[in-house]
């Protein structure tokens, strides 16, 4: 199960060293809300899984923080990303900070785990919203590799275990969520601008 949980954390850095390094280059624009939820959260995702139990599939959560740490900090340079200060961003953000302050009011992992796959949502949908409607500013080599990723990390739990395996399976839907929407963006950008020019 270890080798399988190695892969994963594999595939991971595979995909997010092209995204990563075009978030450098600008080309590539982070949604600065949701990466900031998916830093607090992978943090959350890391501790409940070590508490119920996993073990193997830990190096795809370890490198999901280092990840996140550093495209949030990328994004937050100037023309570094999207997602400024506005009522869906603030109201995103707030669930995230209300599924942290429940999971440490009920202090268990398994609502932690829940809480966060809820909060982490909603930092999912902004990108796939951007996505959609800017999708030359995501880069779908990472996202594709995701999916293999997280496969491998579901293949990692080792157990037909539902707790375990919620993570893994939100973040693979999460995954062909993001990818759809970037190639119907790609699609629907021509209609957009012979619309606009017509």
């Amino acid at each position: 199960m270890y080798v399988f949980g190695l892969i994963s954390g594999c595939l991971c850095i595979i995909g997010a060293i092209p995204y990563i390094y075009n978030t450098y280059r600008r080309k590539t624009k982070p949604h600065r809300i949701s990466w900031l939820i998916f830093l607090i959260l992978s943090v959350l995702f890391f501790t409940s899984q070590l508490q119920l139990g996993a073990r193997a599939s830990l190096f795809f959560y370890g490198w999901t923080v280092i990840n996140n740490v550093i495209l949030f900090s990328l994004s937050m340079r100037k023309g570094g990303g999207y997602g400024d200060v506005n009522l869906v961003n603030v109201a995103s953000f707030g669930v995230a900070i209300l599924a942290i302050a429940l999971w440490k009011i009920d202090n268990s992992p398994l609502t932690a785990l829940i809480c966060t796959i809820i909060a982490d949502g909603i930092g999912a949908l902004l990108i796939v919203v951007k996505s959609y409607k800017h999708p030359q500013t995501e880069t779908i080599f990472m996202w594709y590799v995701g999916i293999a990723s997280t496969l491998f990390n579901m293949l990692a739990v080792g157990k037909l275990d539902p707790s375990l395996l919620a993570a893994p399976m939100y973040v693979f839907l999460f995954n062909i969520a993001i990818v759809a929407a970037i190639l119907l963006g790609r699609r629907a950008k021509p209609l957009r601008s012979s619309r606009a020019t017509s």
